[in-house]
């Protein structure tokens, strides 16, 4: 039985216990619902209701549709290496582990305990590692992007990804939550967990270790794979995931001309702040700081501006702040996060316009190329410090530079210098943003406040590059035995999107292991 409750927000948002509350209106027993899904419904304000949909049935299990090849035989062959320990990465490596295939895992990063050290010290003073920043290192850059699990992507996986985190210590209300959150300061934990899993069934995890060379049996098309050199050691084998990530300059730089890699559309932006409690209000009527069990306002926007631009938003982050997310240095890149309370003083969000290399350039590596000019151009207009570019909609909007609108201050670490937009981007990007952000106030009250706080610049929201595959095998079209996998090889976006293409990649690259 399926049933559908609502409840104003005094009613449930400061309760001790929700599934005491629950039961009680359900008539279901405490020990046998189960929440199916969860949402705010602020359609009417300011009638707005907290909706659940509980059920007392058993759910399937959520492995099922994800291990098709447990209790399975394989050939006695050479153990599958995955170089990159995002989500992609991860959840290939823990699929190959259930398996019994005792893949060996490389990661150019550090463990995630060191990262955090890292990650901290380039917000603190601006130094940033190279190889362990919020782009490289164990989880991905998901893991300082506080673990927005919603997706547009349709799988059976899912279920199955967020049992994982769930054992591993995220909350239980990613399950069922209609904005699953982790949030940052459970994330740190939950993919230290997922690690210790793959190592306890026979993987290893290697850190600090980089890919120096895929070793071949030969070099036609399509060539087959044969081992990989790493700064650290040779490992033959057979089958190869490239869970690279997005930020993977050295390799794509590297392997652009093997892997016959092409370009590929994305998006290229800023960060927008606002008060965390007036989005609230204009979200849902009421400023959510007041209930401990509602947690800040979503929004996601989208508006075809008269530049014949489309700006939307992007990773939006209540009660969160923008981080600084470059992966080499003299660049500023900016991304967004929040932790689990979501309770900062701001929300932000990526505003992105879309922008295809293939109409600037024949250079499949533009897309690249383009992204770090903007990261190093932000720097040098900041100050040269590591400190980002910032402006306020008004001044954009009035081509003006550093007044004194000061409702809402910058998040940006290690800190922020106004500076003039023209300067930096296109000005097709920035009559955009001007245009868009104003037609986005008619859809979120005061979305188009001259105090929001624009800060750049956005630039690694998606792969600038694709590595073709076979639609089938999920083998790349020029190496046999290569596995593109994830958002660094133009295949998904965001924490998800990423951890179901790698179990997609596990799943094809275990069949072709099958006796």
């Amino acid at each position: 039985m399926i049933k559908e409750l609502k409840f104003r927000p005094q009613d449930i948002g400061n309760a001790d216990d929700i599934k005491a509350v629950l039961s009680k209106k359900s008539g279901i027993s405490k020990d046998k619902f189960i929440i199916l899904r969860s949402y705010i419904d602020a359609r009417k304000k300011p009638d707005v209701k907290i909706c659940y949909r509980v059920t007392d049935e058993k759910l399937p299990d959520p492995s099922i549709p994800v291990l098709i090849h447990k209790d399975k035989r394989f050939k006695d062959s050479t153990r599958p290496v995955i170089v990159g320990f995002g989500p992609a990465g991860m959840f290939a490596g823990l699929v190959l582990s259930m398996y019994g295939l005792k893949p060996i895992i490389i990661e150019k990063g550090r463990d995630v305990a060191s990262r955090t050290e890292d990650v901290n010290r380039y917000k603190k003073d601006g130094v940033i590692d190279p190889s362990s920043n919020i782009q490289f290192g164990e989880g991905g850059a998901g893991t300082f992007s506080d673990g927005k699990l919603n997706t547009g992507v349709s799988s059976d996986y899912k279920g199955f990804i967020n049992e994982v985190f769930i054992r591993h210590g995220a909350p239980e209300d990613i399950a069922y939550d209609s904005h699953p959150h982790v949030g940052t300061d459970n994330l740190v934990n939950v993919v230290k967990g997922i690690r210790e899993q793959i190592i306890s069934l026979g993987g290893e995890v290697h850190f600090e270790e980089e890919l120096k060379e895929i070793n071949l049996h030969n070099y036609a098309r399509p060539a087959k794979i044969e081992g990989i050199t790493t700064d650290k050691g040779y490992y033959a084998t057979d089958n190869l995931i490239l869970a690279i990530g997005n930020s993977s300059r050295v390799f794509v730089r590297e392997y652009s001309n093997l892997l016959g890699m092409t370009s590929k559309p994305f998006s290229i932006g800023v960060r927008i702040e606002h008060l965390r409690e007036d989005i609230d209000k204009a979200m849902y009527g009421f400023d959510t700081a007041l209930y401990k069990n509602i947690f800040a306002a979503n929004y996601k926007l989208a508006v075809d501006t008269n530049t014949g631009n489309k700006l939307y938003t992007f990773c939006m982050c209540p009660g969160g702040e923008v981080v600084p997310s470059a992966s080499y240095e003299n660049a500023v890149c900016t991304n967004g996060m929040s932790y689990r309370g979501r309770d900062g003083i701001n929300s932000n969000a990526a505003l992105l316009v879309p922008f295809n290399p293939a109409s600037e350039s024949d250079d499949p590596l533009y897309g690249m190329i383009f992204q770090d000019m903007l990261e190093m151009n932000a720097y040098k207009l900041a100050g040269s410090n590591a400190k980002a570019p910032f402006i306020t909609y008004g001044d954009l909007r009035k081509g003006t530079c550093g007044s004194s609108y000061t409702d809402i201050k910058p998040t940006y670490s290690p800190g922020a210098v106004p500076c003039d937009f023209n300067e930096l981007l296109p000005r097709y990007m920035v009559e955009t943003l001007i245009d868009g952000i104003s037609l986005m106030g008619k859809k979120i009250k005061g979305f188009d406040t001259d105090s929001a706080i624009l800060t750049a610049v956005e630039t690694r929201s998606s792969s600038p590059v694709r590595i073709p595959r076979d639609k089938e095998s999920y083998q790349s079209l020029s190496v046999e035995g290569i596995y593109p996998c994830g958002e660094g090889a133009g295949y998904a976006g965001g924490i998800m999107s990423s951890a179901v293409d790698g179990i997609k990649c596990a799943n094809r690259l275990a069949e072709s292991m099958l006796l």
